[in-house]
């Protein structure tokens, strides 16, 4: 693929103290100044004479830098009074489809094992932030909301993700057209932040920062891969906006909450992240990427009875072992462990959406109408996949709690 390094660098962003690195920490600073004397009250300090010092340059540093997250903090935990700044936590792959508002997304477990999950969902104005956290692979693919435009970030990863047929490089951040969104199968361990903006509202909102060059990118970019400057540390807010722990509320700190201040703030993020990298790719589909795609069109197509691989591969005019190794440098899994992942995902998709509608089936029915017609070998298939039988998953449970509740837990496995 070929490299453009500052895709989205203009002129002015170009310059030290016309970056937006360099206008949000101004920012900040200017932002802190005006908060210090009210925290300070809050906190029992008494600035004096005998504290312009030592003391006074560390409390200003500690203000400062933290003062993004007292702001956010203080309009999440007032949110009773104001309903457009709410958090919402899930911990099921099944409730976080759902939890994501205008999305049709699909998230299936690849890799083994009980799964510990969570995704938080923060409304800005009209920007959407998510945070996942995952310790299993995830399969992911669909769409978001017509119009969006989706940034995202990985806080940490372990192991190798796949994307486009690529590696996926865990120093890199991603730029899609939320109607192109591309499949993606996670790393076995992921931390993840992603964000979903109108591109027309975010262009115009550039261009009246003064960004003209780079709003035009942005109105006709697709999807690409972004390397940020090292030093960029494009987290620490949005990672902030979902911790727990002590806050400072609107009252104590003498704060009124402002979505309007959390929404800048934000944005100033989205366009310094913009204009910190130092390399940026298209995203492309290899082509043993476009062949197993065929393959798994072919597998899933005849549900009760499916081809096997080496049928399949026929079929394509192809080796059965040339498929399996495109299979391995696409996705990371064999042809045999993808497909039988992916039915095994339908199976307990079919057996939640029973218990959550209160419906009665039966599990061997909805496992035969998947290709699962040996029931004991299914069984085990099922317990190695997702740490608990097919009985468990379909039987209701008192601590299943309603998913839209603020901050609250549901089952680990839906």
């Amino acid at each position: 693929m070929k490299q453009s390094v500052g895709l989205f660098r203009s002129a002015p962003e170009n310059t030290i103290q016309g970056s937006p690195s360099f206008l949000l920490q101004r920012k900040m600073k200017l932002m802190a100044r005006q908060l210090r004397h009210s925290v300070a009250r809050c906190a029992g300090w008494r600035p004096c004479a005998g504290l312009r010092q030592r003391k006074t340059s560390l409390f200003h540093s500690f203000v400062t830098e933290r003062m993004a997250v007292m702001v956010i903090e203080a309009g999440i935990s007032s949110r009773s009074a104001n309903s457009h700044l709410s958090c919402t936590t899930v911990h099921s792959l099944e409730d976080a489809m759902r939890l994501m508002s205008g999305w049709r997304l699909e998230l299936m477990q690849m890799s083994p094992g009980r799964i510990e999950y969570s995704l938080s969902a923060l409304q800005v104005g009209p920007i959407q932030i998510f945070r996942e956290k995952t310790d299993k692979m995830l399969l992911k693919r669909g769409l978001s909301w017509s119009g969006s435009l989706v940034f995202s970030l990985a806080v940490n990863a372990e192991g190798t993700g796949w994307l486009s047929g690529h590696e996926v490089d865990p120093e890199i951040s991603l730029i899609v057209d939320g109607q192109r969104l591309p499949e993606i199968l996670t790393p076995r361990a992921l931390d993840l932040v992603y964000i979903a903006v109108d591109r027309q509202w975010l262009a115009s909102r550039v261009a009246d920062r003064g960004y003209g060059q780079l709003a035009e990118q942005i109105r006709s970019c697709s999807s690409i891969a972004l390397w940020h400057d090292r030093g960029a540390r494009l987290d620490r807010l949005f990672t902030c906006l979902f911790e727990d722990g002590p806050c400072v509320s609107a009252a104590q700190a003498e704060v009124s909450p402002d979505l309007s201040l959390v929404e800048s703030l934000v944005l100033d993020h989205l366009v310094a992240a913009l204009t910190s990298t130092h390399k940026v790719e298209p995203m492309r589909e290899t082509s043993n990427k476009q062949l197993i795609d065929r393959a798994r069109v072919l597998l899933m197509e005849n549900t009760t009875e499916p081809p096997t691989v080496a049928e399949v591969a026929t079929h394509l005019g192809i080796s059965r072992r040339h498929l399996q190794t495109c299979f391995n440098r696409s996705v990371g899994l064999s042809a045999t462990e993808f497909v039988r992942a992916e039915r095994l995902n339908r199976v307990r998709q079919a057996l939640c959406d029973a218990r959550r509608e209160g419906r009665v089936v039966s599990i061997g029915d909805v496992a035969a109408a998947w290709g699962f017609w040996h029931l004991s070998r299914f069984a085990a298939d099922y317990r190695d996949m997702f740490g608990e039988l097919p009985s468990e998953t379909l039987r209701s449970s008192d601590k299943n709690t309603p998913w839209r509740l603020n901050r609250t837990s549901t089952s680990q496995n839906g």
